[in-house]
């Protein structure tokens, strides 16, 4: 029995191998018995508010063939001996789970060693965008990463009031791709803000050295994507021209990926943003 990862859910499939094997000839049968087992992936824990779920690995394993040959028949006066037996065909290995690599990718570098160190990663928005019933979601994989957080928020269109740091994930040392969500909607304003969630213009990525009082220097993070419910909208990094690798404290434009290099917004010195065309 196999078990393909999905967040937060256990699933799979048995993979179930071919019995082999015929009689033939005569005076005798061959047997053949066929490959039976095929496994899939382990399960896959979606990232929750405290901790980022690891992503579920798998492979198939091939059936094994069957084998087996018939005793050749007894000839009579003249006859001829049987045949002997074909043997079994070998069974169908278990499917393996979904893929574990990203084609295009942004890589975000960040050399955390103090604890006032951030970053923040933006993506601005052509024309605002109601995120009020929306759920935002990334697809991260943390290379380096022995402390802080990381975690998205959002900016409105008018003084670019902020929200997300509630929803903190902790980057540890991770070795595979992870989904971290956030419900925009339902985030309430705690700060007390103000801001206008049916009018938002950036999207970003933070990371931060709080909690923590050790960190990877730098710490590294690849991101595959950025997408959006309700409205639907979605960032792949599958080109290099979805990357602005120029720290700017203004805007990028064409909905790019780029650093804001505000003072206020990142305090962490040599923070870069980089395109990957081949990703972990």
């Amino acid at each position: 029995m196999g078990r393909s990862g999905a967040p937060a859910t256990t699933g799979g499939a048995n993979a179930s191998g071919a019995a082999g094997g015929s009689e033939l000839g005569s005076g005798a049968s061959g047997a053949g018995f066929g490959g039976l087992i095929g496994m899939a992936g382990s399960i896959e824990t979606g990232g929750t508010e405290a901790n980022a779920g690891t992503a579920g690995s798998a492979e198939g394993v091939a059936g094994m063939g069957g084998s087996g040959a018939g005793n050749g028949g007894a000839g009579g006066s003249g006859g001829a001996g049987g045949s002997g037996g074909a043997g079994g065909s070998g069974g169908a290995g278990g499917s393996g789970g979904a893929s574990q690599t990203a084609t295009g990718c942004a890589k975000l570098s960040v050399p955390l060693d103090d604890a006032g160190d951030k970053a923040h990663f933006i993506i601005s928005l052509t024309s605002p965008a109601d995120l009020t019933t929306a759920t935002l979601s990334m697809r991260v994989y943390v290379q380096a990463g022995q402390g802080g957080t990381i975690f998205s928020y959002v900016q409105d269109s008018g003084t670019y009031r902020f929200l997300g740091a509630a929803q903190r994930h902790p980057l540890g040392n991770s070795s595979a791709w992870v989904t971290l969500s956030w419900n925009v909607g339902a985030e309430p304003d705690s700060a007390g803000t103000g801001i206008v969630k049916s009018s938002i213009k950036n999207i970003g990525i933070e990371l931060n050295t709080q909690p923590s009082s050790s960190w990877s220097n730098p710490t590294i993070v690849y991101v595959d994507s950025i997408t959006v419910t309700s409205p639907s909208l979605s960032f792949t990094f599958d080109s290099s021209a979805s990357i602005n690798p120029t720290p700017t404290p203004a805007n990028a434009s064409a909905q790019s990926l780029w650093l804001n290099s505000s003072a206020t917004d990142t305090t962490a010195t040599g923070a870069s943003v980089s395109w990957q065309a081949t990703c972990p």
